[in-house]
């Protein structure tokens, strides 16, 4: 063992690779202390590893624990409904509230009002000429709709959720700006819940309204819920969409194998959910007990990070896996959605809503192309979720 704590996060030495540190890591290191702004973590890397915390209930996803890693620089604690950020019975009984409304028929039904808005989006770009900027044309705006229009919250205040939950998960961010806009976030779902609990429909929000009024969730843990469901639905989303063009868009075989054949689509976006893993700050976890991972003691009072980049890359489970391959046959094996109680309750969505929007794309604008190299685009290397800032595109 290296009496050395090498520093988190790490490096990238490839815009769409994970650091490489952590191939080594995961051979002679699996279980490793770091230094993170925050403090010392242990840092996990191997698949087994990782699924093995992710499906441990003495982890605890708490930020209240002790010792938990937090990878933000304000101390906001949960808001009550954020289940992502909860334990059982807790997390049981709210991710329960709105597990069927993420069902593979539901998801289905949108697709055809998907394609709908992508094509008012690509009409757009075309009219404008022949160049755009993906990020800001297509993949926010894509995101941002479908998510508002789901939860019936209104298109026009995108700019509010969008700019405070950067602020919030910018990892440079002073804790103060952290703490304010996390208010001032909370304060905005608090008057649409309020709003919306005036004259319920036959929607979403609707029905939790009436679980309210049946006892099952309160007023405060409302608001927490539709906060997690819309900033989940729309920040991921979007930075799928502009790594998943550029990805296609550096392997043109495959991508030509996908518009000889869109019954590909639902193959290659597991493997974009695999290759590119897009949280890169780890799942923040803290032990409640002293448990043995890896081979490596981790104390009670001790935080973890489940590094899902390097799992998903992990050779012991994946074939040549800096490889883009869209008929890798190992590939349900990835954990890109997360993995165990807080799997991505909404991954029906995103699957239905990506192939959309790949195969839409393509259909419409085949000579896509990035006149930019790939080492000179701006990446979000200080951001929780990972992505392209910006992604020029010509045709």
């Amino acid at each position: 063992m290296t009496s050395v704590v090498p520093d988190f996060p790490m490096a990238r030495s490839h815009p769409l690779d994970p650091p490489p540190k952590y191939r080594s890591l995961s051979r002679d290191q699996p279980v490793v202390q770091v230094s993170t702004p925050r403090g010392l973590a242990w840092l996990v890397t191997r698949h087994e590893d990782c699924t093995a915390v992710l499906t441990n209930p003495t982890f605890s996803s708490d930020p209240r624990t002790p010792g938990f890693p937090s990878y933000m620089a304000g101390d906001v604690p949960p808001p009550p409904g954020f289940f992502l950020q909860l334990d059982p019975p807790d997390q049981s009984r709210l991710r329960r509230l709105v597990t069927r409304e993420f069902l593979v028929g539901r998801m289905e039904a949108l697709r055809p009002r998907m394609r709908e808005v992508l094509d008012e989006l690509i009409d757009a770009m075309l009219a404008r000429g022949s160049t755009a900027e993906l990020v800001a044309d297509l993949a926010y705006p894509m995101a941002a709709t479908m998510i508002c229009e789901l939860l019936d919250v209104p298109t026009a205040d995108q700019e509010i959720f969008v700019g405070l939950t950067d602020t919030i998960l910018d990892r440079s961010t002073s804790p103060e700006e952290t703490t304010r806009a996390a208010e001032e976030l909370m304060a905005y779902f608090d008057r649409m819940v309020t709003e919306k609990k005036s004259d319920p429909k036959d929607d979403l929000f609707g029905r939790l309204v009436r679980h309210e009024l049946d006892g099952l969730i309160s007023h405060e843990e409302l608001v927490g819920l539709a906060a997690l469901l819309l900033l989940s639905g729309y920040d991921t989303m979007a930075q799928m969409i502009g790594l998943g063009v550029l990805t296609l868009l550096e392997h043109p075989e495959q991508l030509a194998e996908l518009r000889a054949d869109p019954d590909l689509m639902p193959a290659a976006v597991e493997e974009m959910m695999r290759y590119l893993s897009i949280n890169h700050a780890g799942l923040p976890r803290a032990a409640t007990v002293d448990v043995v991972v890896g081979g490596q003691e981790i104390k009670a009072g001790e935080g973890v990070l489940v590094m899902l980049n390097a799992a998903n890359r992990d050779a012991a489970v994946f074939a040549d896996p800096d490889v883009f391959d869209i008929h890798r046959p190992s590939v349900n094996r990835h954990i890109g959605f997360g993995h165990g109680f807080h799997k991505c309750i909404g991954l029906t969505l995103a699957r239905v809503e990506l192939t959309t929007v790949f195969t839409g794309l393509f259909d419409r604008i085949p000579g896509l192309r990035v006149p930019t190299a790939i080492d000179e685009l701006p990446f979000r290397h200080d951001m929780v979720l990972y992505g392209v800032r910006e992604l020029p595109v010509e045709w």
